[in-house]
């Protein structure tokens, strides 16, 4: 949790890696709408069985990975979605 200053004051708000955590672990956990939010954020599809599965082990260099892979990727969609659009009046 990280905390910010807004109009309305202070906030905590959670990083992409916090956020990535809790992705994975759920992901681990079988939750399906965390698996599809991995599955769409690994551009590499073959990777995630295998991280999956070493997580499931405790394999904690790949519940490490895993999550740095999440995080970046959730990195680079709020960059793109927040890119200027070219021609747009905003």
């Amino acid at each position: 949790m990280e905390t910010i200053e807004t109009d309305e004051g202070k906030k905590e708000v959670m990083n992409s890696w916090a956020f990535a955590s809790m992705i994975w672990t759920n992901a681990v956990a079988g939750n399906t709408n965390a698996l599809a939010i991995a599955n769409e954020l690994f551009t590499n599809k073959d990777e995630i069985s295998t991280f999956l599965e070493a997580s499931k082990a405790g394999n904690k260099s790949a519940i490490a990975g895993a999550i740095g892979i999440i995080a970046f990727a959730l990195d680079d969609k709020l960059a793109e979605a927040f890119e200027p659009n070219k021609g747009s009046e905003y």
